[in-house]
């Protein structure tokens, strides 16, 4: 892409957008064609950085980022964000072995690695969950790529009891200054020799959805709703 003053500008000094008050974060939407349905339910969709905002009366799907410079990136257009009601779901790393299916978990807690210890002084922090959602509470760590995930490093992770790791939950945490609710579906097992990608993908792209659709469950009763 040509650069140009015009794109400083965009980037630099963007004109934010008014959004609902609740954002679902989501880098990919693993069932393809109940994401379609989704885009065609959607009262507006905008396409921007090449993420999708699909805008419904309640709330705002955001989908399509990949790591946490992206995400940033695409939440700075967005106005008054840090007052926003976030929930963020994704998909994870398992490094616990009783994971070794595709499984929704609830982070409860959000680890960093020393690659991220630039963000704040803590270490991990608390973040919302449910009571009553059928799935296990868990702990994360977050890496920027996934070629800090060495057989050392898993296994300093696992004697933590770290029970998966994913890419964006902490940066996004200290970023908000907030704790909000997240959920992550395990898609593989990190454990030696190598990385067991879950075969299962009608498993996956089921418990994705069956999160979701809680996510949409807590933003209605949030609202009032039944």
């Amino acid at each position: 892409m040509e650069y140009s003053i015009e794109f400083e500008k965009t980037l630099f000094n963007p004109h934010r957008i008014d959004l609902p008050q609740h954002l679902i974060l989501i880098p990919q939407f693993w069932d393809k064609m109940y994401f379609e349905q989704m885009r065609l339910e959607a009262n507006t969709c905008i396409e921007m950085i090449q993420c999708e905002f699909l805008l419904f009366q309640d709330y705002t799907v955001i989908c399509g980022f990949l790591g946490y410079p992206h995400l940033f990136t695409i939440l700075e257009f967005i106005t008054d964000i840090r007052q926003k009601d976030i929930y963020f779901l994704g998909t994870a790393g398992s490094t616990n072995e009783i994971y070794d299916h595709p499984l929704p978990l609830q982070v409860e807690e959000i680890h960093s690695t020393s690659i991220l210890d630039v963000f704040a002084k803590e270490k991990q922090f608390k973040l919302k969950t449910v009571d009553s959602w059928q799935m296990n509470k868990a702990k994360g760590v977050t890496v920027d790529i996934i070629q800090r995930e060495t057989p050392s490093w898993l296994k300093e992770q696992v004697q933590k009891g770290i029970d998966f790791v994913e890419m964006e939950i902490f940066p996004l945490r200290v970023y908000l200054q907030k704790p909000f609710h997240a959920v992550v579906v395990t898609s593989d097992l990190l454990a030696e020799p190598s990385i067991r990608v879950f075969k299962d993908k009608k498993s996956l792209q089921k418990e994705f959805v069956r999160s979701y659709e809680l996510i949409l469950e807590l933003i209605s009763k949030n609202n009032g709703g039944i």
